[in-house]
């Protein structure tokens, strides 16, 4: 008996779901099949400012092993919302269980990108959440996706972002996707200080 072929949500230009309409990882990016993600970004406020849970990714990743990554991500299977993607994500990455209510969608980023030797193409929409922590949580990696787990302050990840010699420890989703994150957080932060 053989296990079931994982197959991942095919997607139009205009971000919606193809109905019954998946395919293999190979053919995905063998193809350069439209197809999406769940990212979830986890934060917290400390006297020291905003922290952000980065997860450095497994050494054995194909692409960009060992690079500092969102919190918890990963691709949309066939007939699943990205909501739930992001649920079972954060559950099968990092070993925690969270409400969709505890989630803030923040918007969707497309992503086009062809490495220099072209093997792949990753052509995606990507919906990107944030999730803000304010008690402690244990997280567990057991699926060997994740190599560890490190809260870092945001004016760090900053820093770090604009020099070019730790910027390559980064998996590089450009700095409009990470201003995009890095606004949103700190919107949030400003709302519950008004409230």
């Amino acid at each position: 008996m053989s296990d079931a072929v994982e197959l991942w949500q095919l997607y139009d230009n205009q971000g919606r779901p193809i109905p019954n309409k998946g395919a293999t990882k190979d053919d995905v990016y063998s193809k350069a099949l439209l197809h999406a993600a769940a990212h979830v970004w986890i934060w917290r406020q400390t006297t020291a400012g905003i922290e952000i849970l980065l997860q450095k990714r497994a050494l054995d990743k194909k692409t960009w092993p060992g690079c500092y990554d969102i919190s918890a991500a990963g691709h949309i299977d066939l007939g699943e919302d990205p909501i739930t993607a992001a649920l079972r994500e954060a559950r099968e990455e990092i070993g925690i269980d969270i409400q969709a209510t505890s989630l803030r969608f923040i918007g969707v980023d497309r992503r086009y990108l062809t490495p220099p030797d072209k093997a792949w193409t990753e052509n995606e929409f990507n919906w990107l959440y944030l999730l803000e922590l304010k008690e402690q949580v244990a997280f567990s990696l057991e699926d060997g996706e994740v190599h560890s787990l490190e809260w870092k302050q945001l004016q760090q990840i900053n820093e770090e972002l604009s020099d070019e010699t730790t910027v390559q420890t980064y998996v590089p989703h450009g700095s409009t996707y990470f201003a995009l994150v890095f606004e949103n957080i700190k919107q949030m932060l400003s709302e519950e200080s008004t409230t």
